[in-house]
């Protein structure tokens, strides 16, 4: 007998709760659930699965990850750990970047192009 929790993981990466998750963002009137607030525990669990599918499904458009990452659960909860971890670290070399240093001088020296 199948858990509710696999229940939810293979409702929540069906192509129809994606598409009505994604309309649901995208349309307003559009609702997942009868209650508009205060979800419960099982509701709040399906929708983290549906962000967490949602996320892997733009990066498989995106980015071109294998859909082989949807095969199997430790697949799909390593690729959003690495993505953690890989996205920080690019955020803070691209802010690093961005960040703009005033030293006093009687010159100014632009970077350059990269």
């Amino acid at each position: 007998m199948n858990n509710i929790y696999d229940n939810l993981i293979e409702l929540a990466k069906s192509i129809h709760s994606q598409n009505l998750f994604t309309a649901a963002k995208e349309i307003n009137g559009i609702r997942l659930f009868k209650n508009i607030f205060d979800f419960s525990r099982l509701q709040e669990i399906y929708l983290s699965y549906l962000y967490t599918f949602d996320t892997i499904n733009q990066d498989m458009v995106i980015d071109k990850i294998s859909e082989h990452v949807l095969d199997d659960k430790i697949y799909w909860d390593a690729y959003m750990l690495w993505k953690r971890k890989h996205t920080n670290k690019t955020e803070n070399k691209d802010n690093n970047k961005k960040d703009l240093k005033l030293i006093p001088g009687k010159t100014i020296k632009f970077p350059k192009g990269s």
